[in-house]
């Protein structure tokens, strides 16, 4: 673990003894608040501190932005979610606490201000119940838990009538102009106002930023005299907010007021968007008229510094804009009296991206759509929380939780699924096919969270709705839902039954993601029951996601493939598929059935007569699930790894076993996944642990110097020698980016290179 800080893009100004007092604050307190209005730089100061302490915190520095997060229900799985944990469980705060147990970690909790019952509430249950754990906040109010210690962070200092512009806050604002206009200057002549538009703006770091950023287009004297215009407008009759809050605000208004009308327009607009968004996102709530039109309002805006625009996590092109100019927006568009049209807006633009998952989940598109949820996770939150408070939404709020079933399920999400997906049968109850669409859902999902008679409710409710309006995709999809129910209750007859009804009822209505999925549920099934369908079941499901080109169905296919040989002793078949499986797998982001393959693994390497690679395995299969409770991928596995473990266990005894299993456990996602596929049977597994690079002096004696390197390791190396990149490379092996940058370092670090034309060259010297 180490932490997902964003790098800084601008310099640190003006808060260096801030930075020092927090430090010393945060190592004699658990949990530390920055309290100070809006926009005087909270979330700067918290993050450089996190930066500044990040060595002693093994465990890493974990940003949790909450400025995006409308519930206080949703602050802990939101937490769970930074730090990598699944959000299915039913108790999130007491998974989290277990998972932070034994961390030495800094978690830095951001714009608490909205939600401050919910973040006090999550303090002062983790903080008592862990020992290396320490919170740094940002709120404009204290959190009010025991031991908190607060540090207000004030305006930078101004400066004096007489001149002395060597302080914080004329740097800030000399520096951001200087960024802005290369040519700019501070000399004797504008100095003194400078030192003005310091006083006027009363040190709050934003209010200086967006000043500074006039400069390109204003002299010193003519920002001045514009503030005190803007300044004179917002004191104007009554006024009951705080000065340095005015203050703030006025900076934002003169900055809005020196916008186009399509830039004032678009600015308002994109208010409703919550975590950033995207050109597609921009032009579906736009209102500003062409492409062109949008374009040159976006551009204006991210010149202007209202939008910022940079790589989001995954690479792809983000605009964001701060909360306080958010909220700015918001109040524009509220008071203009356009904020619900917008939303309906919005709301039907991610409703279409949900809706792209009844083709995309099943087929070569969902490695890109599951993606592209993940990204848009916090607006697609908003869009249902919206269309649940509104009565002519709530149709639409059953479809949208309808539609990320998918997500929902193979993302570590079952819980939040499941809520939105109540509260929106609550919502409408019509007896219609969306609604026996959406009880299918949560029955399946219920069924997952072990909540079996509510699960089995739901099901008997969505087949009386599917039998009434004889929709042949719901009554398949209620068939489903009965198969996982009886896996439940223990009767693998009964769920192979279903499961194969199901199958055939979506193979002839062509519900592919259904007939998928059935066959995988049946597969498992026969397995477990010696059944003579299970290959049968397993050769259909296999042809279907290679017809399609399923990466995540197809892991499963690859899964119960891998399953089938295992137990038919074609152990190498067995690892070819159930590694598969895993690389797969690992191209969606906390994928749920990633531990099967693992866990399939670990049954291999015990029939391979190896039982410290299995004990290790079933521990690196038990850390990648930790903070899950999709529980159906654990019994699924369980079906046939209790007996496998019992006997490794009883032949390595309880102490080497424990041992084995524990430094499984330990290893990180990325660590875990390299292990289990590194074994081949041309490199056995002491090999790989202690093979030393070649370049060594210590006299080690190798075969064949290829025999250094995994087979997956010398597949990229090749690679590298035809001139991929790691990008390449990903798309090649089907494997993530990530994992490729691994093999990158591991190859490395085994032939004591240091560069990738090494690689190159080594590898065209062995014919790889």
């Amino acid at each position: 673990m180490s932490g997902n800080l964003p790098a800084e893009v601008t310099s640190f100004v003006g808060r260096d003894s801030d930075l020092v007092v927090a430090r010393k604050l945060l190592g004699g307190t658990r949990l530390l608040t920055l309290t100070g209005v809006g926009g005087v730089g909270k979330t700067r100061l918290s993050r450089r501190v996190g930066e500044a302490v990040r060595r002693v915190f093994p465990d890493g520095v974990w940003l949790v932005e909450l400025a995006h997060v409308s519930e206080d229900r949703l602050v802990a799985s939101s937490v769970a979610g930074e730090l990598g944990l699944g959000d299915d469980s039913s108790a999130p705060l007491t998974a989290l606490i277990d998972f932070l147990a034994d961390k030495d970690l800094l978690l830095i909790l951001d714009n608490c201000e909205h939600l401050i019952d919910a973040c006090a509430t999550l303090a002062n249950r983790i903080i008592p119940a862990t020992t290396g754990l320490r919170i740094l906040a940002t709120s404009r109010e204290p959190l009010g838990v025991p031991g908190e210690q607060v540090l207000p962070v004030a305006p930078l200092p101004v400066p004096r009538e007489s001149g002395d512009q060597d302080n914080p806050a004329a740097r800030l604002l000399i520096d951001r102009a200087t960024a802005a206009d290369p040519a700019f200057r501070m000399t004797e002549a504008n100095a003194e106002t400078l030192g003005a538009i310091c006083r006027r703006l009363g040190g709050i770091p934003l209010a200086l930023e967006l000043a500074a950023l006039r400069m390109r287009m204003f002299t010193p004297e003519q920002v001045l005299a514009r503030l005190d215009d803007a300044m004179s407008l917002l004191t104007t009759g009554p006024r009951t907010a705080p000065q340095r809050q005015q203050t703030l605000e006025s900076a934002i208004r003169w900055s809005y007021d020196l916008c186009t009308p399509d830039e004032q327009r678009l600015w308002e607009r994109l208010s409703v968007f919550v975590g950033g968004l995207d050109l597609d996102a921009a032009e579906a709530v736009g209102g500003v008229g062409s492409s062109r039109t949008l374009l040159a309002a976006l551009t204006g805006l991210v010149e202007k510094s209202v939008l910022a625009y940079g790589p989001g996590a995954d690479g792809s092109g983000r605009y964001a804009m701060l909360e306080p100019l958010r909220q700015f927006g918001r109040d524009r568009l509220r008071a203009l009296g356009a904020e619900y049209a917008v939303r309906v807006g919005h709301r039907e633009h991610y409703y279409r991206l949900a809706r792209r998952g009844r083709t995309d989940y099943w087929s070569a598109a969902d490695v890109d759509w599951f993606r592209d949820v993940t990204r848009e996770h916090a607006n697609l939150r908003a869009a249902l929380q919206f269309s649940l408070g509104d009565p002519a939404g709530a149709r639409r709020a059953l479809q949208l939780a309808t539609e990320l079933w998918p997500f929902w399920e193979h993302c570590h999400l079952l819980l939040e699924g499941y809520r939105w997906l109540s509260e929106a049968l609550a919502k409408d109850c019509e007896r219609t096919v969306d609604r026996a669409r959406a009880l299918a859902a949560t029955s399946v999902i219920a069924a997952m969270l072990t909540e079996t008679e509510t699960a089995m409710g739901l099901a008997r409710a969505c087949a009386e709705i599917a039998d009434e309006t004889g929709s042949t995709q719901v009554l398949a999809e209620a068939e489903m839902a009965r198969a996982v129910l009886a896996f439940g209750a223990g009767d693998l007859r009964g769920a192979l039954e279903s499961a194969g009804t199901a199958s055939v009822r979506a193979r002839d209505c062509a519900h592919r993601r259904v007939e998928m999925e059935s066959l995988a549920f049946a597969t498992v099934c026969a397995l477990a029951l010696d059944d003579a369908s299970a290959g049968v079941c397993a050769e259909r499901l296999t042809a279907l996601t290679t017809e399609h080109g399923s990466h995540l169905l197809g892991g499963l296919a690859a899964w119960t493939v891998g399953t089938q040989r295992w137990r038919e002793g074609d152990h190498q078949g067995a690892v070819t598929a159930l590694c598969r499986s895993i690389e797969l797998f690992r191209l969606f982001d906390r994928c749920a059935w990633l531990a099967t393959g693992i866990d399939g693994l670990a049954w291999v390497a015990a029939a391979d007569g190896d039982p410290q690679r299995a004990a290790r395995l079933m521990g690196a299969a038990s850390g990648v699930r930790h903070g899950s409770s999709q529980r159906l991928a654990h019994a699924m596995t369980n079906l046939f790894g209790h007996r496998v473990g019992a006997q490794v266990r009883a032949q390595l005894g309880e102490r080497e076993f424990d041992t084995c299993f524990a430094a499984g456990i330990t290893l990180s996602l990325d660590d875990a996944v390299d292990y289990a596929i590194a074994a081949s049977p041309e490199v056995t597994e002491s090999e790989h642990v202690v093979a030393q690079p070649i370049s060594s002096s210590s006299g080690t004696r190798r075969t064949s110097p290829a025999g250094v390197l995994t087979r997956r390791e010398r597949d990229v190396a090749r690679l590298i020698a035809q001139g991929r990149g790691n990008r390449q490379i990903g798309q090649e092996l089907v494997i993530s980016i990530r994992t490729a940058e691994s093999h990158v370092d591991h190859i490395l670090t085994k032939l004591g290179f240091t560069s990738r034309t090494q690689i190159a060259a080594w590898a065209s010297r062995n014919m790889l």
